[in-house]
C-alpha cells in the first residue's frame, strides 16, 4: 500500500491545468468555419517560402546587429594593435572625435550604372533645373496684366483694320478704282499651325487636298487683290510703320471724306450734311 505526501498531489487550481482548460473552451466554441480558417492559415503559414531577397535581407540585418567575437582573425588584429571591445575606430585625443563606435550603414545598390553614377546623375538633374530657373525671367502681375491688355487691343485694330480695308476696296472697285495704297494695309493671314495629334490615311489626304485648294483659291485672290506696284517701297514701308490706332484713323477718315461711310456707324450716308447731322462721331467711343 502506497501514500502520496500532500506534495505529490496535483493541484487542480494550478496554472497548468487552468490554461489548459481554457485552451480546451476556446477550441470547444470555436465554430467549424473558424477551425477550417485556422487551419488554412497554419498549413500557409508552414508552406510559405520566403523569397531569396527576404531571406538575404533578415540574414545581414542578423549578421549586423551581432558584435564580432574575439575568435575572428580581424578582430584579433585590432586587439593586438591595443583595441577593445566597445571602443570607436579612429584618433581618440583631446578635444577630438572619439571615433566611430557603429559599423557603416551598408548601402545596397540594385541599379545597373557605375559607382557614383547615381549622386552624378542627380547633381546634373539639380544643375539643370537651377539654370531653368535662372533662365525665368520674373515678371510683376502688374506688368503682365498690362501686356495682355496691349496685345488684345492690337489684335482688335488689326481685325478693325481688316474690315475696313475690305470696304474700303469693294467702294474703290465700284467706283473704278484701280488702285489705293490704303489696301496695302489690310494685314497678312494669321500662320496656320499643324496639329500634333496623329490621324489616319484618309483624314491627311483630306486636309492636304483641301490645303492644295486653299493656297490654289489664296494664289488666285492675291493676283486678283493685289495692287499694281506704282507706289514706291519706302512710302508702304511708311505706311505699315504707323502704330494700328493711326493706320485705323487713315481708313476711317478716307471712308468717311470719300464715300460718306462711316466705319463705326457701319453705314453710308447721302452726303457730308447727311453724315455730320447723324454720325455721332469719328471715334469707337463717340458711338
Amino acid at each position: 500500500m502506497s501514500y502520496h505526501s500532500e506534495d505529490d498531489e496535483d493541484d487542480y487550481m494550478s496554472t497548468k491545468f487552468l490554461e489548459t482548460a481554457q485552451e480546451f473552451e476556446s477550441k470547444r466554441q470555436e465554430s467549424y468555419s473558424e477551425k477550417r480558417k485556422r487551419q488554412l492559415r497554419e498549413q500557409q503559414a508552414k508552406a510559405y517560402i520566403k523569397p531569396r531577397a527576404q531571406l538575404e535581407a533578415e540574414e545581414r540585418e542578423k549578421g549586423l546587429q551581432k558584435s564580432i567575437e574575439e575568435s575572428n582573425k580581424g578582430m584579433k588584429m585590432l586587439m593586438k594593435m591595443g583595441f577593445k571591445q566597445g571602443q570607436g575606430l579612429g584618433s581618440n585625443k583631446s578635444g577630438a572625435s572619439s571615433g566611430i563606435a557603429e559599423p557603416i550603414q551598408v548601402d545596397l545598390k540594385l541599379g545597373r550604372s557605375g559607382i557614383g553614377m547615381d549622386s552624378e546623375m542627380r547633381k546634373r538633374e539639380r544643375e539643370q533645373e537651377e539654370e531653368e530657373m535662372r533662365k525665368r525671367v520674373h515678371i510683376d502681375p502688374e506688368e503682365f496684366r498690362n501686356q495682355m491688355a496691349s496685345k488684345a487691343k492690337d489684335a482688335q485694330l488689326a481685325r478693325y483694320i481688316n474690315a475696313a480695308v475690305s470696304i474700303c476696296e469693294r467702294f474703290d472697285e465700284e467706283n473704278q478704282v484701280e488702285s489705293n495704297i490704303l489696301w496695302t494695309l489690310k494685314p497678312p493671314p494669321p500662320p496656320t499651325v499643324a496639329s500634333t495629334e496623329p490621324e489616319d490615311n484618309e483624314q491627311s489626304q483630306q486636309q492636304e487636298s483641301r490645303k492644295e485648294e486653299q493656297e490654289e483659291q489664296e494664289g488666285e485672290d492675291k493676283k486678283q487683290e493685289e495692287p499694281e506696284p506704282t507706289y514706291p517701297p519706302e512710302q508702304v514701308e511708311a505706311l505699315k510703320s504707323l502704330p494700328l490706332e493711326e493706320q485705323l484713323t487713315k481708313l476711317v477718315d478716307y471712308l468717311r471724306e470719300t464715300y460718306f461711310y462711316c466705319f463705326w456707324c457701319r453705314a453710308k450716308y447721302t452726303d457730308q450734311a447727311d453724315l455730320d447731322e447723324n454720325c455721332p462721331g469719328t471715334s469707337e467711343d463717340d458711338h
